[in-house]
């Protein structure tokens, strides 16, 4: 379990001021949604930089993690689904290309971790990783911390924060966020445990299979959107085999499908 002491990047852009128990979100959520797929690249200096992953791959992932539950996504079954929502987010955008611009908003970076520990626990980690630049591992003496994070994969540690307690750790992309924040949250030594949420609002796009037919809404937001979006806008779909159909908003809120879907997101 290699470790490292820190990543070159300004990750105090990343805390929102006033939110210091849930700290830090990524400088990427002052940009706009990229649909870039992979869960990193390098820097001229090979640094790696987080990217957001392409919006069938958010999409999959999501759907994939709110199914089984488990601390990692099945990452044959999400590259299965992924090529599958993008064939179909496809030909909704070249049948409506009014829509076309939208893509998804990832609600967090993949693979990443904010955990806030207890004094002692923090103090163990901060000592092991003082004056490294190098590989390090891990070993704390916590066993169900130190387990968890072997079995989770835990590659880096990107920074410490000493007046919060907060340290972020980064792991591969098929992490299942919410669930390893819970996991985390359960331990001894353990303060809490969040995602690295991105912050503000904007357009975006979500779906759901059922009985062989998929149901998507698009929401095409604006207006103040890094304080949350005023105005919106809501475009549903059917996608099958043989059709893409468009539904106006009053018959497909009275559809289970959609309605689910939108009561989800808070979209009205």
């Amino acid at each position: 379990m290699n470790l490292f002491r820190e990543r070159r990047c300004d990750v105090k852009n990343r805390i929102a001021p006033l939110f210091i128990r849930f700290a830090a979100c990524c400088v990427l959520a002052l940009t706009g949604c990229s649909d870039s797929r992979g869960p990193e690249t390098s820097d001229e200096s090979g640094t790696p930089t987080l990217m957001r992953p392409e919006s069938a791959v958010i999409l999959a992932h999501q759907i994939l993690q709110d199914e089984a539950g488990a601390l990692l996504v099945d990452t044959a079954r999400r590259d299965e689904l992924a090529r599958e929502i993008s064939h179909n987010l496809s030909r909704i955008r070249e049948a409506y290309p009014e829509v076309a611009d939208i893509t998804v908003r990832a609600p967090y970076a993949f693979g990443v971790l904010l955990i806030g520990l207890e004094p002692e626990l923090f103090a163990v980690v901060s000592a092991l990783l003082e004056d490294q630049t190098g590989p390090v591992m891990l070993h704390t003496g916590y066993a169900e911390f130190d387990s968890l994070n072997e079995q989770l994969g835990l590659s880096e540690v990107v920074q410490v924060f000493p007046s919060s307690g907060i340290v972020t750790l980064y792991f591969n992309e098929y992490l299942n966020v919410p669930a390893a924040a819970a996991a985390y949250a359960a331990l001894e030594g353990v303060e809490f445990a969040e995602p690295d949420a991105y912050v503000g609002d904007g357009s975006d796009i979500d779906m759901a299979q059922s009985e062989g037919r998929w149901y998507v809404v698009v929401r095409r937001a604006w207006g103040d959107c890094p304080s949350g979006c005023i105005n919106e806008e809501l475009y549903f779909f059917i996608v099958n085999d043989a059709e893409v159909e468009r539904i106006d908003h009053a018959p497909a809120m009275e559809r289970a499908e959609f309605r689910e879907l939108v009561m989800n997101r808070g979209w009205w």
